[in-house]
């Protein structure tokens, strides 16, 4: 805000107002003196002279002009000389000029000196004084009187001063505001831009302008910004002020910057606005307290939107031949419009194919141009970031200095600077390649999904891939490192081979990008494992000659089908025979064969043959764990690996007093352990008889001796 102080104006006198105060005194009685006592000096004659003090009677306010008259009469009898008035104007009222001659020294206005006045003349002078334009009172303090003098000695100096005079009132302040608003700068205005108004309010008096303050309500399309000046702004209304005082001829200036929306589309006619001066004084002539309306500097162009670009990688991961990475193109609007219809493209160059972009970033290429966008609305100061996955060409082999592109951005609204529209060029990440590489990738895969029972066979599927990039894979070699409780059966190819648990799958041919080999590994489970399957959970891994970019995909790991391992299950079967081939005659011994056979798939533990023996038959004697009595049990033996047999041997005899044919004598064995056996139906064996399925006939070897007495 910049105030600059009025000059006060004699040009605009208000109407006079008349004031006066006669001053006279009875002449002084004359003495003669002879002359010859006359001293050398002459005395002076006696004069009376008066003053009259005039105004026009008329309100003043305060700045105004007073003519006042002074009036110097001499009432005689004798010539007046040098005849002078004087007057002390009050404080609040000071002198202004004088077309008579009167001067003023402080605030005292002296008029004179008049050579000679005749008896009953009179001499009037007249002189301007303005009113304070600060003046504030009621005029009590403004009286004043006017005194005269002259060389002559007055007979009645007591009334040469009249009885002092008031201006009249009331002394209301009247000060005529003036407002100018000017749009600063050249123009043309585009939307989006700030801008200045500067609003110069001036008082054209004549008092003091209290309290000033200026109004700007701003269209629709114009922001208040800031203001270095004392103005705010309420809603869309800009206030300035209030300047406390404003003195006659003085002014003011107020600055503050908008901004024109940066959607804004009209042609500014309907921005088009004026400020308004007010104060607490009264304003004689309102009419132009408010500025006449303006634009904004120059009056408005098109919306203009200076959109630049930016590309790089997303990383400095350096990639190899076949390998992908991500391209961010950025486009900014430094405005001052909004920009619409913002699109980016990236032409690629050969080496480069473009793969994919996220949903959210809608990014496509026809023909090697990846296109992105457009994005309806980007407001100034604002950036859109799109993102796209581009592949690295398997078969290159160059360094990748070659290979650096730009992405440029366009949009419907004129662009002011289209120089950098076009990103500087973006090259692969870190700015170099890596050698060829083949990723290989590992996935193993239990086959089936029912719990194998210890001693049975299952598959394992692994596959081996080669993802690339850019590379076949040379002497790969597939290694699975079986537990314990797991053992190498057989594989689909064939050629796997092992080294104890340690199995081998070397592949000749090169495998080559893309391809993938499948191997099925046929294992084992101890027959006589105990666990749940958790300890089973064993890893596949690959190996080649190349470098893999991801070796945390070269292996694979996989439990045991169903994820556990079932209950042991041993089909165990018994057979009876009678050893000797040979029929026995009653009284006679022989022996049953009791065998046992474990048909697997699992371990047998604590296995037993019970059988029970017919009436006819005794039990003689039998292998160690064999316990005698009408039933003979033989066993348990600790384990029975599937395919074993174990065989007891028990001897019988038939009683003596047998008289039988021998098919009365048959009989079971019947086999038991602690493990499963998912067929019972053969732990009984088929009835076995005596040898040859026959008895013979009762024989006696008698032996007859004689004696004598």
């Amino acid at each position: 805000m910049k105030t600059t102080p009025g000059r006060r104006s004699v040009a605009r006198a208000l109407a006079p107002l008349l004031c006066a105060a006669a001053l006279w005194a009875a002449p002084a009685p004359a003495t003669a003196q002879p002359r010859a006592a006359q001293p050398a000096t002459a005395r002076l004659a006696p004069a009376e002279v008066t003053t009259h003090l005039a105004v026009i009677k008329a309100a003043k306010a305060p700045g105004d002009l007073i003519t006042y008259t002074l009036t110097a009469r001499n009432k005689g009898p004798s010539v007046a000389r040098n005849v002078r008035a004087t007057d002390r104007l009050p404080d609040g009222i000071t002198f202004v000029d004088s077309s008579d001659g009167c001067t003023a020294a402080g605030q005292t206005v002296t008029c004179g000196p008049e050579p000679q006045l005749a008896a009953g003349q009179s001499r009037s002078w007249r002189f301007h004084a303005r009113l304070s334009p600060s003046y504030e009172g009621d005029g009590s303090n403004l009286g004043n009187s006017a005194s005269g003098t002259s060389d002559a000695t007055d007979p009645d100096p007591g009334n040469n001063k009249p009885d002092p005079v008031l201006p009249p009132g009331p002394f209301t302040p009247v000060s005529d505001l003036a407002t100018v608003k000017t749009p600063l700068g050249a123009g043309p205005t585009v939307p989006g831009q700030e801008f200045e108004y500067e609003i110069r309010t001036s008082n054209k008096g004549p008092s003091d302008a209290r309290n000033v303050t200026v109004t700007d309500s701003l269209p629709d399309g114009l922001t208040f910004v800031s203001s270095a000046d004392p103005c705010a702004a309420s809603g869309r209304t800009v206030t300035c002020g209030p300047l406390a005082r404003m003195i006659p001829g003085g002014d003011v200036v107020w600055t503050f910057r908008v901004k024109l929306d940066a959607a804004y589309s009209g042609d500014g006619e309907n921005l088009r606005n004026t400020a308004t001066s007010t104060s607490a004084s009264k304003d004689p002539e309102p009419a132009d307290n408010t500025s006449q309306p303006v634009l904004p500097p120059g009056g408005v162009s098109e919306p203009q939107a200076d959109v630049w670009t930016t590309k790089r990688t997303a990383n400095d991961t350096v990639i190899a031949p076949g390998q992908t990475f991500e391209y961010v193109v950025t486009a900014t609007n430094d405005g001052p419009s909004r920009a619409v219809d913002t699109t980016v493209t990236d032409r690629l160059p050969s080496q480069l194919a473009f793969v994919s972009s996220p949903p959210a970033d809608g990014c496509r290429a026809t023909d090697g141009t990846v296109t992105c966008g457009p994005q309806g609305v980007l407001e100034p100061g604002a950036s859109r970031t799109w993102r796209f996955t581009v592949r690295l060409d398997s078969t290159y082999t160059g360094d990748g200095s070659d290979i650096r592109n730009t992405a440029t951005a366009t949009a419907r609204t004129e662009d002011p600077k289209p120089e950098n529209n076009t990103s500087s060029p973006a090259g692969l990440p870190g700015s170099r390649v890596n050698k060829p590489t083949a990723d290989l990738g590992v996935r193993k895969e239990a086959v089936g999904t029912t719990p194998p029972v210890p001693g049975q066979t299952f598959d394992y599927r692994i596959r081996v891939s080669n993802y690339g990039p850019s590379a076949d894979a040379f002497n790969v070699k597939l290694t699975d490192n079986l537990p314990e409780g797991l053992s190498y059966v057989t594989s689909s190819p064939s050629g796997c081979t092992a080294a104890g648990r340690l199995v081998s799958c070397k592949r000749t041919a090169p495998l080559k990008v893309g391809e993938t080999v499948e191997y099925l590994l046929t294992v084992k489970i101890d027959p006589a494992y105990k666990g749940t399957g958790s300890d089973l959970k064993n890893t596949a891994e690959v190996t080649a000659d190349n470098i893999d970019p991801a070796s945390e995909n070269d292996k694979g790991t996989a439990t045991v089908p169903g994820g556990h391992v079932a209950e042991p299950s041993a089909d165990l079967a018994v057979v009876k025979r009678a050893v000797q081939t040979a029929a026995i005659a009653p009284g006679e011994t022989f022996d049953y064969a009791l065998t046992v056979t474990n048909n697997g798939p699992s371990q047998a533990d604590q296995v037993t043959v019970t059988d029970s023996l017919p009436t006819a038959l005794s039990f003689v004697s039998g292998d160690a764990t064999c316990v005698s009595g009408r039933t003979v049990t033989c066993g348990p033996l600790a384990h029975l690996a599937p395919g074993a047999s174990v065989t007891w041997v028990i001897k019988v005899k038939l009683d003596p007093e047998y008289t039988g044919n021998g098919s009365d004598i048959r009989n079971t064995a019947t086999v038991d352990s602690l493990t499963t056996d998912p067929r019972p139906a053969n732990n009984t064996s088929a009835a076995a008889g005596p040898p040859a399925g026959t008895v013979k006939e009762p024989t006696a070897d008698l032996e007859v001796g004689k004696t004598t007495p």
